[in-house]
C-alpha cells in the first residue's frame, strides 16, 4: 500500500511525535546499552594506548637513543590507530542507528523515504554552473518523495576538487558542505537562471541580470540566457522570501540553479545534518530527533516560502 501524501507542515510535526513515542522509543533501549558499551571500549582503548607508551618510556624508553626515537614511533602510531578505530566504531554505530530508525522515522513524513545512495548525482550539479570547480561527490544522508504534489530530493554532500599547494604537491580542497534540494515545479524554465552569492570576481556563465531589490543585488550574482524570464521569476516578494530561507538555515551561502523543470538549491551549513546516533550522547536524547525533525521540515518549508506549487508563475 502507498503512504500517504502529508499537505502541511504541521501535519508532519503531529505525525512525528505519534511515530516517536509509538516507533521509535521502544527501539533504544537495547541500542542505548550497545552505545554504553561502545563508549566504555572506546574509553578503556585510550587508556590501554597511555598505559602502553607510559610504560615503555618508564622502563625500556629512556635506556638508549634507539629507544627514544622507537618511543616517537609509538607515540604517533598507537593514538593514531587507536583514534582511527574509534572513529570508524562511532561511524558504524550512527551508520547502523539511521539503518534501523530512519525507516521508523519516515513514516511521520507520508511518502518520504530515506537512503544512503545518491538521490542527486554530481553530472546534475556540475549542470547547475552554481561552481565549475566541482569535481568529487561525498553523500551522507539522502531523502525523496513529494510534497504538495511537487517531487522533491534533498542530497547531504560534500563536494571537493583537487588543487595544487606549496611546491606543486596536490591536496583535495572542500568547496561545499549541506545540501542540496531538487525540486520540480509545476511550470517548465525555458531558460537557465542562476543565483550564486556575489563576491568580488563573479563567475558567470550568461548575461548579468539586473534587478529591482538593491539589497538582493548585494549579496547575490544573478545571470541568465533569458532575461525576460529571469525577471519574471525573481520577483520582489521571491527575492524577499529566498533571502528568508537564507536566514532561517542559518546558512553560511544559499545559490540556486532554475533550469527546465526544476529548482536546485544549494545551502551550505558547515555542519552534520540529520544526524542520529552520536557515541558521546544517549541515543534517547530528545534533542537530536527535534533537530532532525526541524532541519528536515525547514527545508520542505521552501515550497511554502516560495510558493513553488503554484502554477502561475512564481
Amino acid at each position: 500500500m502507498d503512504k500517504m501524501e502529508y499537505n502541511s507542515i504541521q501535519d508532519f510535526r503531529t505525525n512525528y511525535t505519534h511515530v516517536y513515542h509509538s516507533s521509535v522509543v521502544p527501539m533504544l533501549e537495547k541500542l542505548e546499552k550497545e552505545r554504553k558499551f561502545l563508549k566504555l571500549v572506546s574509553l578503556l582503548s585510550w587508556i590501554l594506548v597511555f598505559v602502553i607508551i607510559g610504560i615503555y618510556y618508564f622502563t625500556l624508553g629512556i635506556k638508549s637513543e634507539d629507544g627514544f626515537w622507537f618511543g616517537v614511533v609509538l607515540i604517533i602510531f598507537c593514538p593514531g590507530t587507536c583514534f582511527h578505530y574509534v572513529r570508524r566504531a562511532a561511524k558504524n554505530f550512527e551508520s547502523k542507528i539511521k539503518t534501523k530508525i530512519m525507516p521508523e522515522i519516515m513514516k511521520a513524513f507520508g511518502n518520504f523515504n530515506w537512503t544512503q545512495a545518491s538521490v542527486i548525482d554530481i553530472d546534475t550539479i556540475k549542470a547547475t554552473r552554481l561552481n565549475d570547480q566541482f569535481e568529487t561527490k561525498d553523500d551522507d544522508d539522502n531523502f525523496y518523495g513529494t510534497y504538495k504534489d511537487l517531487s522533491i530530493k534533498i542530497n547531504e554532500a560534500k563536494i571537493t576538487y583537487g588543487s595544487r599547494g606549496d611546491y606543486d604537491k596536490a591536496r583535495t580542497e572542500y568547496i561545499f558542505k549541506g545540501v542540496f534540494v531538487e525540486i520540480d515545479v509545476k511550470k517548465p524554465f525555458k531558460g537557465h537562471t542562476i543565483i550564486r552569492k556575489r563576491r568580488q570576481i563573479n563567475s558567470h556563465s550568461y548575461e548579468e541580470v539586473k534587478l529591482e531589490d538593491p539589497e538582493f543585488s548585494r549579496k547575490y550574482y544573478v545571470d541568465s540566457n533569458d532575461q525576460v524570464e529571469a525577471r519574471y521569476v525573481l520577483t520582489t516578494s521571491f527575492m524577499e522570501r529566498f533571502k528568508n530561507i537564507k536566514n532561517a538555515f542559518r546558512a553560511s551561502q544559499m545559490e540556486a540553479s532554475l533550469k527546465d523543470n526544476k529548482i536546485i538549491i544549494a545551502i551550505s551549513t558547515n555542519r552534520d545534518l540529520f544526524k542520529l546516533g552520536d557515541i558521546n550522547k544517549p541515543v534517547n536524547d530528545t534533542k537530536q530527533f527535534t533537530d532532525l525533525l526541524n532541519e528536515f521540515v525547514s527545508i520542505l518549508a521552501i515550497v511554502d516560502e516560495l510558493k513553488l506549487n503554484q502554477n502561475i508563475g512564481l
